[in-house]
């Protein structure tokens, strides 16, 4: 069983939050999406995972833009992966590629000076190799490192071809500049780049010149207009063609050259993957870090025992809904054991926003991430799986059936470290059938080993002996009488307290006290409170 099945990941808005850690380069987000959650065999990883994130963190805390310029250069650094697989794979590669592998190393050279100066060099799991050797042999001759080209120096044979010809190009280059002067003084105009010109027959006058320039021949002449090309004596044909076979021995040395530093960079192959994923961790670390100091996170504790304890703990997305509707968000402290741990409380109680802060929570801190909290400790789960009021039903079943169906998944592995999160459990059948399903299922989950958190509506499931019963405190009825209900909420105490056996009778009715102060008749709200009493 995956940690977070998709269905787990969305209930909990998971993915939401997720997508808002945001790595600079296409190396980072290829981190990103590779990421897996710790498990419990890497307590040594995700504590040292813990203390770089809030380190980065607190720093960032100070002061927002001390790593700006960390961000700029990674935002920089391109994956050069497929270069080095094919250096490996005997393909010779091209002068784009031997750039791109020099550019990356002179990336690191500044990323190193940025992180000394963050004083962030020991956070990473291992050193940024700069390859000084790679990048020497790939800065030969060219006196600067911030770009590339094949230089004389890579060959004793290429300066003495490159001068032939230049000296050949330049012999063509005067012949054609003697020309191009003649027809400034005789039309005013130049050769194309294939070495012809075209004149409109109207222009007899021009035409005439260049009929009379025995440097020129017609190539082709019709109504509207006529051609000339640039006529190449013997000797400038000798020359072109020497200029051709020079060129061509220019590019087989050079191509020497890229053979053998595309053995360099193939040498160096193992130790430039190893900096790209020195590279990915790093803007990923910073993405996540920057992420924590925006939310305030705080670095989880690692328990040996099996519970989570959570104070303080806020759902990201919960929290700007409720502030965006102009309330006031009530963070979550709660413990959670082994076996069952059951949360009553009325309607609008946030007993769904319980569950889903204890999953998404728990969630993030074995991704790794520092905790929207006050404080968190937990051990690593084997799994996360939520049944919540907005999980999709498998076609072709009823809500009832779709809850049996989940039920049945997570009972078969009840005996591992998993946390299992369902929301009214049993609602969608018959209140007595349902209610009975219920405890039936928590008697049975109540003695295993993995912790489930089940809110109900259903009376009797308080009832059963020895399971943990958090409840939430609800309306604050002496608000509520004197200021009215223009917003219940307003009026709703979100904490969870903890009822012991034998206090289950203590849960007042909200329902009464809500339909008191609307005004409903008074009888009828007395008999429902006795009513409510016998039942």
């Amino acid at each position: 069983m995956e940690f977070l099945d998709r269905e787990t990941r969305r209930q909990l808005g998971f993915d939401e939050v997720w997508s808002k850690i945001a790595p600079v380069s296409s190396l980072g987000r290829a981190r990103m999406r590779r990421a897996t959650p710790f498990t419990s065999e890497q307590y040594s990883d995700l504590e040292a995972e813990y203390d770089r994130l809030q380190r980065m963190a607190d720093d960032l805390s100070k002061n927002p833009k001390i790593a700006d310029d960390l961000g700029f250069l990674l935002r920089s650094a391109k994956d050069i992966s497929g270069s080095l697989k094919r250096s490996m794979e005997g393909a010779i590669l091209d002068d784009i590629e031997f750039y791109e592998v020099k550019k990356l190393l002179g990336l690191v050279e500044k990323i190193n000076f940025e992180l000394e100066k963050l004083g962030w060099t020991t956070l990473l799991p291992k050193s940024l190799d700069q390859c000084s050797e790679c990048r020497e042999a790939l800065s030969l001759g060219q006196g600067s490192y911030d770009s590339f080209y094949i230089a004389d120096a890579y060959n004793p044979k290429l300066a003495q071809i490159r001068a032939r010809r230049v000296n050949l190009e330049s012999t063509l280059a005067s012949y054609r500049e003697l020309v191009d002067r003649k027809l400034i003084q005789a039309v005013g105009r130049l050769l194309s780049m294939d070495g012809e010109i075209t004149l409109s027959t109207v222009d007899t006058a021009a035409v005439a010149k260049l009929e009379a320039m025995h440097e020129l021949y017609k190539v082709q002449e019709k109504q509207n207009f006529v051609t000339f090309k640039l006529i190449e004596g013997e000797q400038m044909r000798r020359t072109r063609e020497e200029l051709e076979g020079v060129r061509s021995d220019e590019e087989s040395c050079k191509e020497e050259v890229r053979t053998e530093l595309t053995l360099v960079v193939g040498e160096f192959a193992p130790r430039l993957r190893s900096v790209l994923e020195t590279l990915e961790f790093l803007d990923f670390a910073l993405a996540k870090a920057k992420f924590a100091a925006k939310i305030g996170g705080v670095k989880p504790i690692l328990s040996e025992d099996s519970r989570i304890r959570i104070q303080g703990g806020r759902h990201l997305i919960v929290e700007e809904e409720v502030k965006r509707g102009g309330q006031d968000y009530t963070p979550l402290s709660l413990e959670v054991l082994p076996g069952v741990t059951l949360i009553t409380g009325p309607n609008m109680g946030g007993k769904t926003a319980t569950l889903k802060t204890l999953g998404l929570l728990t969630a993030m801190a074995q991704y790794g991430l520092l905790v929207p909290a006050h404080s968190m400790e937990f051990r690593p789960r084997k799994f996360i799986r939520a049944h919540l009021a907005t999980a999709e039903i498998p076609k072709g079943l009823s809500s009832f059936a779709g809850e049996v169906v989940f039920l049945r998944d997570v009972i078969v592995r009840s005996s591992e470290d998993g946390l299992v999160l369902v929301d009214e459990i049993a609602h969608g059948t018959n209140p007595v059938e349902g209610a009975a399903m219920a405890q039936a299922v928590l008697e049975y989950l109540h003695g295993q080993q993995m912790i489930t958190a089940v809110t109900t509506h259903f009376p009797s499931l308080a009832g059963i002996r020895g399971l943990r019963h958090l409840r939430v405190k609800g309306l604050d009825r002496e608000k509520l009488r004197q200021l009215g209900v223009d917003s219940l909420q307003r009026h709703m105490d979100y904490t969870l307290e903890v009822v012991l056996d034998g206090q289950e009778d203590m849960q007042t009715s909200d329902a009464a006290i809500v339909a008191e102060a609307l005004g409903l008749n008074s009888q009828i709200v007395n008999r429902a409170r006795e009513l409510a009493n016998v039942l």
